[in-house]
């Protein structure tokens, strides 16, 4: 790594002609950034992340270095050293990029790369990026490598890797308004899978070509971005002692999105559009999509048409976005109604862009859905999001409110599905010859042939389903009052119903009879019997309903420090974990005199903590560049999305957060 960078050195002095400014260290100039992180818990699940970003500048020439020790880290896998570096200089027209390399193109649907540490998400790629700049017409031309792992339940551990070889071009020409880019890129790709089980690896081939338009204008503007992809699969063959490499067409997809803004006086109205197809599995398979690979890459981070918010409660219901397969629209509409106050509307309705049927527990029929827009049909999978909210000032601006409404409807999953006709088979079968033959213990003859002597077959209304439904609503509530000292004092409230069900309909179902290629009925007598319909819970002891709340009380001094004390509790659990732990930040928010006597029990916590979760956190800016934060006690986990790619959170149980940060 350190001999790359050294090969590149001389090559930049000379072309900058002025080895001596570049040598002497007095020219420099640098800056560098530092974050440290510390949590240790009664999950023991501890964690130490250590981060020093170092950027230097030299006339036409500058550098980036980031050295990383994480072991543990709170997310992903450990890193003890130089975790990344980039060299680039510049002159005239000419650009060159050397190291790990961050690009967007477009709106992203052939590349967009970034470093989300929050889910441990990085697609750069290692290698170079060449950029030539002259005006109205830009040209890129980059290459490198990318390894990356897709996490398993253990966030700590992949449950598989896979890597890229990559090399993409993009041309831009921007004339007045108007903006028009074409991209190319391909891949070669090393995939591991597991066959029946056994991890093995698929090469693949990926080519993707696209283009944008985009179009700017003082009442709108418009912007439009097709990709299309081909992957084939690298396939190896022996012939007289060689081996012969061949592609062989594997999948094909597409990506469509489209978005324009109206400005509307005082308003502005958002409309998006997406159709991406780039593996359209039925419901069952795509949970298994560690052994489909061709379909889009990791380069690829697409708008997802739905909002990712900041609250917590609205983060744990977000949408799990298929990019794979997923067709949808998004409006937003922002602006003042109510003078002092913004106000924003928004809603999405997202779907697949098939219906599919269940022609048997492992055998599905897709039906393409009439027009372009998402599907409302249970077995399209569809989500819809409404979101209002209200932010702005009262009291001669020293109060500012915020209030917010969230609604998601949500299919998770799709089990069977099924609705139509289906052909009933009933065979008797009777024997027509047979020999007396002495076998002994009382057999004294066996049968040699058989017959069908009748055949019955009707037809009958069939329908079977399962499937699973979310629903929830959001309601946070925040007040912050800032005195003329700049003193303030916040308060938030959030209220949060969510419900799952595992939802059984119909008057068929059960096992599938292969050999006779029909549903088994509920009632074997009575095939027009009553339908079933009949739900349960997706929670633990079949609790019908998620109840979340959450209190917030904050108390700081502006730019200098604050101190938030959280309090969570919910009525059940996704997934059910024991709290170890009973601290004396809960003991003294629930004004349990047992707990400071000495008649409590540290390590069993009362009943009355059950689900609830009570954190208090203090941050101190030292400087207007530098910061230090605690915080003690516990944090409910659950799910945070990013960018679309979602991770499920651990828990932190009566434990201890550090955190510094510093810009030098």
């Amino acid at each position: 790594m350190f001999k790359k960078i050294l090969i590149i050195i001389p090559f930049v002095l000379m072309a900058d002609g002025s080895s001596s400014s570049i040598i002497d260290l007095d020219s420099w100039n640098y800056n560098a950034g530092i974050n440290l992180g510390f949590g240790d818990n009664y999950n023991d699940y501890s964690f130490m992340e250590n981060k020093i970003d170092i950027n230097f500048f030299n006339q036409n020439f500058n550098g980036w270095l980031q050295f990383e020790y994480s072991d543990p880290p709170e997310l992903g896998f450990p890193v003890k050293g130089l975790r990344k570096y980039r060299l680039e200089y510049q002159r005239g027209p000419w650009e060159l990029k050397f190291g790990d390399i961050y690009e967007v193109w477009g709106r992203g649907l052939i590349l967009a790369q970034l470093d989300d540490q929050t889910i441990d998400f990085d697609n750069s790629s290692r290698g170079y990026l060449l950029n030539f700049n002259q005006g109205i017409f830009k040209i890129k031309h980059m290459g490198g490598k990318t390894k990356n792992a897709q996490l398993g339940l253990n966030l700590r551990t992949p449950e598989y890797e896979f890597s890229h070889v990559m090399d993409a071009t993009n041309i831009d020409f921007n004339i007045n308004n108007i903006n028009l880019g074409v991209s190319f890129l391909q891949s070669n790709e090393e995939h591991q899978y597991k066959p029946f089980g056994v991890m093995d690896t698929a090469n693949v081939n990926h080519r993707l070509h696209g283009g944008y338009f985009s179009w700017f204008g003082s009442f709108a503007d418009i912007f439009f971005e097709y990709v299309d992809k081909q992957s084939k699969l690298k396939v190896y063959e022996e012939s007289f002692g060689n081996v012969i490499e061949s592609l062989e067409p594997l999948k094909t997809g597409s990506g469509l999105y489209f978005n324009t803004n109206l400005y509307l006086g005082g308003f502005s109205l958002l409309f998006e559009y997406k159709r991406y197809s780039f593996d359209r599995l039925n419901p069952v398979e795509t949970d298994y999509i560690i052994n489909h690979y061709g379909n889009r890459i990791d380069y690829q981070l697409m708008p997802i048409l739905f909002r990712e918010q900041n609250h917590s409660f609205l983060g744990r219901v977000a949408h799990n976005v298929n990019n794979n397969d997923e067709t949808g629209i998004q409006l937003e509409l922002s602006g003042s109604i109510i003078k002092g106050f913004q106000t924003l509307l928004q809603y999405s309705h997202l779907s697949r862009n098939d219906e599919w049927i269940s022609i048997s527990p492992i055998n599905w029929e897709r039906n393409r859905l009439a027009g372009v827009g998402p599907s409302n049909s249970i077995n399209a999978l569809p989500y819809k999001e409404l979101y209002a909210e209200m932010d702005g000032y009262l009291l001669n601006e020293k109060l500012q409110v915020k209030a917010a409404y969230g609604n998601n409807q949500e299919i998770l999953k799709v089990n069977r599905f099924f609705n139509g006709q289906s052909t009933f088979i009933e065979d008797i079968w009777a024997y027509t010859d047979s020999i007396d033959i002495d076998l002994g213990e009382g057999y004294d003859w066996y049968y040699t042939d058989s017959a069908v002597v009748r055949r019955d077959t009707s037809i009958y209304d069939i329908e079977t389903k399962l499937y699973q439904s979310a629903k929830s609503f959001t309601i946070p509530l925040d007040f912050t009052y800032t005195f003329n000292n700049d003193f303030s004092i916040g308060f938030g409230f959030a209220y949060q119903e969510r419900r799952k069900e595992n939802v059984k309909k119909g008057n068929a179902g059960g096992f599938y009879n292969y050999s006779d290629s029909t549903w088994i009925f509920n009632d074997d007598n009575d095939p027009n019997a009553p339908y079933t319909n009949v739900s349960t819970s997706n929670y633990p002891n079949e609790i019908p309903f998620q109840l979340n709340r959450m209190l917030t009380l904050t108390i700081g001094k502006a730019s200098k420090w604050a101190a938030t004390l959280n309090y969570d509790m919910t009525n059940v659990q996704d997934v059910p974990l024991n709290d170890p732990k009973y601290n004396p930040l809960e003991a003294l928010i629930y004004g349990d005199i047992d707990y400071f006597t000495g008649k409590r029990d540290k390590d069993s916590p009362p009943a009355f903590t059950t689900n609830k979760w009570v954190s208090f956190e203090f941050s101190y800016n030292l400087s207007s560049t530098q910061r230090i934060s605690v915080l003690y006690g516990s944090i409910q986990g659950g799910l945070v999305c990013s960018n679309g790619v979602c991770r499920v959170l651990q828990p932190f149980n009566d434990g201890l957060k550090l955190s510094f940060t510093a810009v030098i």
